[in-house]
């Protein structure tokens, strides 16, 4: 679309009482409306249920609850197959000590103050619970 063709799109609009007069307007002129943009990238794929891509939308049916745990399961298989995977996914990590295997001091160090936190809330929430049912 041209700036002199958006301007008298914007003339006309602005001019219009609604969306009939704008389009009424048009058609005395000759004005055609513009195309609607399409959007960048590829077109949207239907994968439709039991597909790992349908959960990362949001559907949280069984099938895709299962598409998607072997999805992950494979994937974890494949980095953990792969010794340059823990270095990409960075040390340090305890994501990194349970998806890639990473067993160095950094990712075991990692792992193990994310389990102790775990734990420690799980016996706050236990001593929440307990006092909860005492009143």
């Amino acid at each position: 679309m041209t700036p002199a063709s958006r301007k008298v799109l914007l003339v006309i609009a602005g001019h219009a009482r609604d969306k009939e007069d704008c389009r009424l307007i048009m058609a005395m002129l000759g004005v055609t409306p513009p195309k609607p943009k399409r959007r960048r990238g590829r077109p949207p794929v239907d994968h439709g249920h039991g597909h790992h891509r349908t959960y990362y939308k949001g559907c949280r049916c069984a099938d895709c609850r299962e598409a998607y745990r072997q999805y992950a399961a494979t994937l974890r298989d494949k980095w953990r197959n792969d010794p340059t995977s823990a270095d990409r996914a960075g040390h340090g990590k305890s994501s990194t000590y349970r998806n890639h295997a990473c067993r160095c001091a950094a990712c075991k160090e990692a792992n193990r103050v994310e389990v102790n936190e775990y734990r420690a809330r799980r016996r706050q929430r236990a001593a929440l619970a307990e006092a909860g049912d005492a009143r």
